[in-house]
C-alpha cells in the first residue's frame, strides 16, 4: 500500500537531509534532493520524469513530473523547489536554480530572479490553458496547489520532517491519500479533494438541520423553565398587570441561544483573534468550551440538578463579552495567583445581542444545572441517528457564516404562546411528525374528532407509547400557520447569493480599479440575517486583492492573506455597508452574522449596529418619525403614540430603543424646539 511504502522510505529520507546538509555546492543538493523525490513521486503514482517543460511564450521550466492526457494540456506538474541556503523556508518563497534545468540552452534570466509564487501565478496560471494542480516539493514540505483556491491563497502543506519522523500510520493514510494521482487526477470520477469538499457542504447542511432541532427544542426549555421561576420568585403571572407576553419571552429566549450559538462559533475559530483562547485563566474557567465537557455528567444529587452552577458561569461569560474584561492593570501588587488570572484581554462587544437591557425577563431568571445541561447538550450533539441512536460531536470550526445564517433565520418565523388549556398536537394522517413544521394543537375534548393516525406520540423511557400532551400554562414554541409565508423567513442558499453577487459585480466593476471598490456603498433593503450583504462584501474584498496586487505587481504571501483578506472585509463592512429589515430579531442577527465573517483579531471591535436598520424600507419613514428617533433619547420630553392616551415613560423608551414612536408633542408652542432637534 502506498503508505507503507511511504513510512519505508523514513530511514533513507533522513540519511539524504542529512547528506544535503553537509554538501557543497548547489548542483550536488540537487542531486541528493532528486534522489528522494525519485522515490517519493513513485509511491504517489507518478511517474519520474524530469524534464524542461515549456509554456507559453516559449518559457522553458524544470518540472520532475506531468500528468498529460492525449494532445491535452497537463492536469498537474510536479515542480521541485530548491533551498540553497538550507534555511527551511516556504517553497513559494524560493527561486529556481540553473542546475534544476535540463535542457541545453540556458535558462530565462527573468525566471531565474522570480521565486516560485510568482512562476506559478505568471507562467504556469497564467496560461491559456493552464493546470488543475501543481505539487511543489522540496526535501522540508510538498504544497499541494489547486488553480480553482490559488487566488485566494489556498493550499495543503506537508511537512516531511513530521510526516517521516513521527511515522504515524493516520498520518501517513491521509497524506498518500490526498496526494495520489487517483486522488487528484483519476480516470474517470471526481477528485478525491472535490468530493471532499463537496461532502463538507453537505455535512455542514445536516449539522445546521440539527441545530435548528436543537435550537428549537432549547427554546421551549428555555421558556418554560423562566416561566416557572418567575411564577414562583416573582409579582409576574399569567394573567393581571404583571402578565407574561409570550412574544417578549420568545424574544429573550431566542437572544440567549443566538448568545450561545455567537459563543460555540467564535471559540471554535482561536485565529479570529477575538476570545484568549490562549489564556489557561479564559479557557479553564470562563470558556463555554470548558462547559460543554460537562455535558454528559450525571447530575445524581438534588443540589446538582437544581443548583446554578452552569447559569452564573453562562451570564459571567454574556457580561464578559458585553462589557470587555482588561485584567488587572496594577500587576505589581497581585499575588502570583491573581496575576495569572487577571492575564487575558477581551474587547467590550457593542452589541445589542448582548446587551442585558433587552433580557429583561430573563434577568430575573436563574435556570437550574439540569436544564442548562440539557441546553448545552443538544447545542453540542447531532441528533440521534442509526439503530443505536448515536450522536456525534458537533463541530462548530467547521460551521461557516451561511451554515449559521440558515439557522438564525429559520427560527424567526415561529411563534411562542402559552397553552390556555390542555392540548395535544396533531398532524396530517401518512405524515411523520416533524417540530420544524407547522404544529397543529387541538384541545382534549377535540382530540376524539382525529384518528390515530393523525395524533402524534412520544415514547416514554420503558418505550411506551404515550399521547403528545402540552399540560395547560405551557409554553410552545413553533411554527404556526403561514407564519413563514407573511414573514418571509427564507434564507437563501449560499449557491444563489454567491450566483447572484457574481453577476451583479461582473459588470460593475470591469472597469473599475481596486481603490474604486473601496468606494462602492452597498445597501441590502431586506435584509434577513445579512446573507447577501456578506456575500458582497467576501467578493468585493476578494476582487479589491486581486487587483491591489495586480495593480502593485505582487503577491500577498500565503500565510499572511487570511487575516489580510479579513482585515479587507471589515475595512468594506464598516464603512460601506447598509441594510433595513422590517424584524427586529433580523436585524441583531445580521449585526452579529457580519460581525463573525469580518473579525480578524484587532484590538478595534467596530461594530455594525449602526449601519443596520429595523424599518420599511419602502416606504421609508416621515420627518416626525426620525425626530422622535432623536427626542427619545431626551430626558424629560414628553412623546405620545398616536391616539393613545397615555405617556411613555422615558425608561421604557430606554428599554426598547429599537421600536420607532410617532410622535405628538403636548405643547405647540414647542415645536420650534422640536425642528431644532431634527435638523440637529
Amino acid at each position: 500500500a502506498p503508505f507503507t511504502e511511504l513510512e519505508n522510505i523514513h530511514r533513507d529520507y533522513f540519511t539524504i537531509r542529512h547528506q544535503i546538509e553537509n554538501s557543497k555546492g548547489a548542483k550536488r543538493r540537487i542531486e541528493l534532493q532528486r534522489e528522494f523525490f525519485k522515490s517519493l513521486l513513485p509511491i504517489l503514482g507518478y511517474d519520474w520524469n524530469p524534464h524542461d517543460l515549456v509554456v507559453d511564450n516559449d518559457i522553458e521550466i524544470p518540472v520532475l513530473s506531468v500528468i498529460q492526457e492525449d494532445n491535452k494540456a497537463p492536469s498537474l506538474i510536479a515542480i521541485g523547489a530548491f533551498d540553497p541556503d538550507y534555511d527551511q523556508i516556504d517553497p513559494l518563497s524560493l527561486t529556481p536554480n540553473q542546475d534544476q534545468f535540463l535542457s541545453e540552452r540556458p535558462a530565462n534570466p527573468e525566471l531565474l530572479k522570480e521565486n516560485w509564487n510568482v512562476i506559478i501565478t505568471q507562467y504556469i496560471f497564467g496560461q491559456s490553458i493552464p493546470p488543475r494542480w501543481i505539487l511543489l516539493v522540496s526535501d522540508a514540505q510538498l504544497l499541494l496547489i489547486d488553480r480553482s483556491k490559488w487566488n485566494e491563497n489556498r493550499l495543503l502543506r506537508f511537512d516531511w520532517t513530521e510526516i517521516l519522523g513521527r511515522r504515524e500510520l493516520n498520518t501517513l493514510k491521509a497524506t498518500t491519500a490526498l496526494l495520489h494521482r487517483q486522488s487528484l487526477v483519476p480516470e474517470d470520477g471526481m477528485s478525491l479533494l472535490d468530493t471532499l469538499d463537496e461532502n463538507s457542504h453537505k455535512h455542514a447542511f445536516a449539522v445546521s438541520e440539527d441545530l435548528k432541532y436543537a435550537i428549537r427544542q432549547a427554546i421551549e426549555l428555555l421558556g418554560n423553565e423562566a416561566v416557572q421561576y418567575l411564577i414562583e420568585h416573582t409579582n409576574i403571572g399569567y394573567t393581571g398587570k404583571q402578565a407574561l407576553d409570550a412574544t417578549q419571552l420568545t424574544r429573550e429566549c431566542l437572544r440567549y441561544m443566538y448568545r450561545l450559538l455567537f459563543m460555540f462559533y467564535i471559540e471554535a475559530r482561536p485565529e479570529l483573534g477575538y476570545v484568549p483562547l490562549k489564556s489557561e485563566a479564559y479557557r479553564k474557567g470562563y470558556s463555554l468550551e470548558s462547559l460543554r465537557d460537562l455535558e454528559l455528567v450525571r447530575l445524581t444529587s438534588d443540589e446538582s440538578r437544581n443548583g446554578y452552577y452552569l447559569h452564573h458561569s453562562i451570564n459571567k461569560l454574556f457580561r464578559l463579552i458585553h462589557q470587555g474584561y482588561s485584567g488587572n492593570k496594577n500587576q505589581e501588587n497581585l499575588s502570583f495567583d491573581d496575576a495569572i488570572h487577571h492575564t487575558f484581554h477581551i474587547q467590550g462587544l457593542d452589541s445589542h445581542l448582548f446587551d442585558p437591557t433587552f433580557t429583561p425577563l430573563l434577568n430575573r431568571v436563574q435556570f437550574r444545572n439540569e436544564t442548562l445541561q440539557t441546553v448545552i447538550q443538544l447545542m453540542s450533539l447531532t441528533r440521534p441517528s442509526g439503530q443505536r441512536g448515536r450522536r456525534g460531536r458537533i463541530s462548530y470550526a467547521q460551521l461557516g457564516i451561511n451554515q449559521l445564517g440558515s439557522v438564525y433565520e429559520a427560527l424567526l418565523s415561529y411563534r411562542g404562546f402559552f397553552a390556555d388549556q390542555d392540548l395535544h398536537e396533531v398532524k396530517k394522517a401518512g405524515t411523520e411528525p416533524n417540530e420544524l413544521e407547522t404544529g397543529y394543537f387541538v384541545s382534549s375534548s377535540e382530540l376524539d374528532q382525529y384518528t390515530e393516525e393523525e395524533r402524534v406520540y412520544d415514547r416514554d423511557s420503558q418505550g411506551h407509547k404515550k399521547l403528545r400532551m402540552f399540560p395547560k400554562g405551557t409554553f410552545i414554541y413553533r411554527l404556526a400557520g403561514r407564519d413563514r409565508q407573511k414573514s418571509a423567513s427564507y434564507y437563501t442558499p449560499e449557491v444563489l447569493t454567491k450566483t447572484l453577487v457574481k453577476y451583479a459585480l461582473k459588470e460593475l466593476l470591469k472597469d473599475k480599479t481596486a481603490d474604486d471598490i473601496l468606494k462602492l456603498t452597498i445597501c441590502e433593503p431586506a435584509m434577513g440575517s445579512a446573507a447577501f450583504l456578506n456575500e458582497a462584501v467576501n467578493q468585493l474584498a476578494e476582487a479589491y486583492l486581486d487587483k491591489k496586487q495586480k495593480e502593485l505587481d505582487t503577491r500577498i504571501q500565503q500565510d499572511e492573506y487570511a487575516y489580510i483578506l479579513r482585515q479587507t472585509k471589515t475595512y468594506i463592512a464598516d464603512r460601506n455597508v447598509f441594510g433595513v429589515d422590517l424584524n427586529h430579531t433580523a436585524v441583531e442577527l445580521a449585526e452579529v452574522s457580519l460581525w463573525l465573517n469580518c473579525i480578524h483579531g484587532s484590538k478595534q471591535v467596530p461594530w455594525f449596529g449602526y449601519q443596520l436598520f429595523a424599518g420599511n424600507s419602502l416606504i421609508g419613514a416621515r420627518r416626525q418619525v426620525y425626530g422622535a428617533e432623536l427626542l427619545k433619547r431626551k430626558q424629560g420630553i414628553d412623546l405620545w403614540y398616536e391616539n393613545a392616551p397615555s405617556r411613555l415613560d422615558p425608561q421604557e423608551l430606554k428599554r426598547q430603543p429599537h421600536e420607532v414612536y410617532h410622535f405628538l408633542l403636548p405643547d405647540p408652542g414647542r415645536a420650534n424646539y422640536t425642528d431644532r432637534v431634527v435638523r440637529e
